[in-house]
Order: structure tokens, then C-alpha cells, then sequence
């Protein structure tokens, strides 16, 4: 199988690194960290400021190493596919290669990595590298790639959501959700 991965929230747990950053910022600037994404020129201050920090040092996801690893010795290759791109911190030049240093250090292998991608971006990415399942987290994405004829699988460990079809809370049912889908043919 080809599978799609987004990386942030679904690999690693960015989130909760971008929110103690703003914390951290938000103290040393000495304002709300509220204010932080309320308003885009002080969003796009502190992007600047700990953007690339916070890519090198999110923390993979629990599970998620174990059952990449295991689904790529399955012969099934894996993809990232993210919205992460050049252009939201000029210390970062190269979003791809950061990307894959992340990975490296954190022993994942993929098989490619297509960046810049969200919504109908990412769902043209799935349909003309033939993915046959996509791993995100947001739910639009989710929805423009599932109304695009593609699997889409919503991965949500915080419980924000409730569907009943397509979704998964942890890596293990990533992984058990691949295997039926391999049984079905």
C-alpha cells in the first residue's frame, strides 16, 4: 500500500511544543500568549523567533516509530505529506531537509516527502502519487481528500472528535486499520 502521512500532530506531538514556546515567548515579550495567534504580525514574530526550534525538537508520537517501522518492513511505502513549507521563518531554507533530519534522528523512514501541501494541494498530492490511505489530523483535510475518491484516515489521540468511520486515536490502530484494509484488497 501507498500511504500518506501528515507529520505534525499526527507523527509528532507539535502542539504542545509550539504552546510551550508561546508560553516562553509570551513571557519574554511580556504580553498575553493568547495575543500570539490573535494577531499575524506578532504570530509571524514569534514563528521567526522559535519556529525551527520547535521542528527539531518535537517528540515523536507514542507508538508511532514502532508502527511505521513495521509497516514499512510489510513492503508498504510511506509518505510524508504536510503543510509545512519555506516560508513562515527565514531561518528555515530548507523546510524538506529539516524535515528529514527530523526523521533521521528519530529513526522513521520514508519513502518521499511532498511539502507546501493542504486541502486540495494535499488532495491532489494523494490522487497523483496513488496514495491508497492518507494519516491526518485536521478535518478539512480529511474532508477535501475524502470528497476527492481518496481514503483518508482522521487521527485524533486528544479526542476532539466523534466519527465512527475513518478515525483512529492512537498508532496501534493505525496500524490495525492498514491491515484490514490490506485484507480487503
Amino acid at each position: 500500500m501507498r500511504i500518506g502521512i501528515d507529520i505534525d500532530d499526527t507523527i509528532c506531538r507539535t502542539t504542545e511544543k509550539v504552546n510551550e514556546y508561546m508560553d516562553l515567548y509570551a513571557k519574554d515579550e511580556n504580553i498575553d500568549p493568547l495575543m500570539i495567534m490573535n494577531y499575524e504580525d506578532v504570530k509571524d514574530m514569534f514563528f521567526e523567533a522559535y519556529l525551527e526550534k520547535i521542528y527539531t525538537s518535537v517528540v515523536v508520537k507514542r507508538n508511532a516509530k514502532d508502527v511505521l517501522r513495521r509497516l514499512r518492513k510489510k513492503g508498504n511505502k510511506l509518505f510524508i505529506i504536510t503543510a509545512r513549507n519555506n516560508r513562515m521563518c527565514s531561518k528555515i531554507t530548507d523546510i524538506e531537509e529539516l524535515t528529514r533530519k527530523w526523521l533521521s534522528d528519530n529513526e522513521i523512514e520514508v519513502d518521499g516527502i511532498f511539502i507546501d501541501c493542504y486541502g486540495e494541494k494535499r488532495a491532489e498530492i494523494c490522487k497523483s502519487q496513488n496514495i491508497d490511505v492518507m494519516i491526518d489530523d485536521d478535518p478539512y483535510n480529511y474532508k477535501v481528500i475524502s470528497s476527492n475518491k481518496c481514503r483518508c484516515l482522521l487521527f485524533d489521540d486528544r479526542e476532539r472528535f466523534n466519527l465512527k468511520n475513518d478515525y483512529v486515536t492512537n498508532w496501534l490502530e493505525v496500524e490495525e486499520y492498514i491491515e484490514k484494509l490490506r485484507r480487503e484488497g
